[in-house]
């Protein structure tokens, strides 16, 4: 397998005391930090998103059960944060634009070449029920096409997903539905991707970062010829069968409800 290696840029973060973030500020114990909402409450067991700096631009943070924010540790539902409480993948911190929300007559707008495109080729028999929508993938604020086909039963199999880089659609995943790579959208802006046939097995994992790039996380691979000793790969490096399903294992990461809600027809 050939392996792509993307080079990502790595932002710094450092949490400023009590400064106002929404209504609220962060406030400093003896046992550690937690959030004043302003209103008499506060975060607990529970991700929150706060622009800390009123820069536009929110990072999230996880509080414990008593409100206190968890610093450079993994958090019970195993996202990394950092000795600033930001929740980061591959040591960037990830960031949500804190502004205002774009309307769906924006995205219809800068994404309607590419929906004229895909609308034409769905109705030659690719979907039964050719089906799109705007969903914010990796919540940094600004809204991903994704489209495909929505099933009888509500489900949704996804042929593409579009993010907009300077206001211009660029491509991240697409697959007609006439090979078996199957697409599924899961927690935390991550993307698996996997396709089998009779004789091997390939699996990865990537993510959307807060900046809408594809950020390639693992790779795993299983060639099994008849005739031939069994192959299991980790990123490109072969390994024992028990280290491969340790790999697929980490891709058990909650399944995000995407439901394609609206029609081409």
């Amino acid at each position: 397998m050939r392996k792509v290696i993307l080079a990502v840029a790595i932002t710094t973060f450092s949490c400023l005391m009590t400064v106002s973030a929404y209504a609220g500020n962060w406030v400093k114990n003896n046992t550690g930090w937690w959030y004043d909402n302003g209103n008499g409450t506060w975060p607990s067991s529970s991700w929150q998103w706060i622009d800390g700096n009123s820069d536009g631009i929110a990072e999230c943070y996880y509080f414990d059960g008593s409100g206190y924010c968890m610093l450079n540790t993994t958090t019970p539902d195993n996202y990394s944060v950092n000795d600033s409480g930001a929740w980061t993948v591959n040591g960037v911190v990830q960031t949500k634009n804190a502004g205002i929300e774009k309307s769906d007559s924006y995205y219809m707008e800068k994404y309607a070449s590419v929906m004229s495109n895909w609308l034409e080729l769905l109705g030659k028999d690719y979907a039964d029920n050719p089906a799109y929508d705007f969903i914010d993938i990796n919540g940094n604020g600004s809204k991903e096409l994704i489209m495909g086909d929505r099933k009888s039963n509500d489900s949704s199999s996804i042929f593409a997903i579009y993010t907009l880089n300077n206001e211009t659609p660029v491509q991240i995943v697409i697959d007609l539905g006439v090979s078996d790579w199957r697409f599924n959208v899961l927690k935390g802006g991550y993307i698996s991707t996997s396709n089998s046939n009779a004789s091997w097995d390939t699996n990865s994992l990537s993510i959307l970062d807060s900046n809408d790039n594809r950020v390639w996380v693992s790779t795993a691979y299983y060639k099994h010829l008849d005739g031939e000793a069994e192959v299991y790969e980790v990123n490109d490096v072969q390994v024992s069968k028990g280290a491969y399903i340790n790999e697929l294992n980490k891709y058990n990461i909650e399944k995000e409800n995407i439901r394609l809600t609206r029609s081409f027809r």
